[in-house]
């Protein structure tokens, strides 16, 4: 997987990361935020046991426009100013070498 020597994240980090402390409600949004993509990226192209878990809940987290849970990927984005078509986009990209539909 080309994608999860953490260039991603770093790059996300530069950009959504304040020099100021965040609020606590927005730190733990951004914290969810975080431990999603990486546990996506992370097992992107597991295929079996806890790792094919994982990256099935990530997935099915990062691809629903479900809003009816407060910390669902559509609702963490828009609090935190984050465009979440675009983000998916990107870390589904990163794991799939532009082939999100590998998937499936």
């Amino acid at each position: 997987m080309s994608g999860f020597d953490g260039e991603v994240c770093v790059r996300y980090e530069a950009v959504y990361r304040r020099a100021e402390p965040a609020c606590g409600e927005r730190r733990l949004l951004l914290a969810v935020l975080e431990d999603g993509v990486r546990t996506f990226l992370k097992n992107a192209r597991a295929t079996q046991g806890r790792a094919f878990n994982l990256r099935r809940e990530a997935h099915a987290w990062l691809t629903t426009e479900d809003r009816s849970d407060v910390f669902a990927f559509e609702n963490i984005c828009e609090a935190l100013g984050i465009d979440a078509s675009r983000l998916r986009q990107r870390v589904l990209g990163e794991a799939f070498d532009g082939e999100p539909s590998a998937l499936h």
